[in-house]
């Protein structure tokens, strides 16, 4: 049987925004260990998703939409 071993770290708020933002860390990858940290890296990752979502472009045009709905 494997025996995982786990690395507890700290990291800069703009690093791992960054890590977010380049797709490279997601925060499925960790935990985090206290309630405060849970609210900061919670609220950073819908902050990078809504970025992401901004910038996809609708692949179906709004009248095409609208009228199938």
């Amino acid at each position: 049987m494997e025996n995982k071993m786990t690395i507890q770290i700290e990291i800069d708020q703009d690093k791992l925004t960054h890590l977010f933002e380049q797709g490279v860390l997601c925060a499925a990858d960790f935990r985090c260990l206290n309630s405060e940290s849970k609210k900061q890296v919670t609220q950073l990752c819908l902050t990078n998703c809504s970025k992401h979502l901004q910038t996809i472009p609708c692949a179906v045009p709004i009248a095409i939409y609208k009228q199938a709905h």
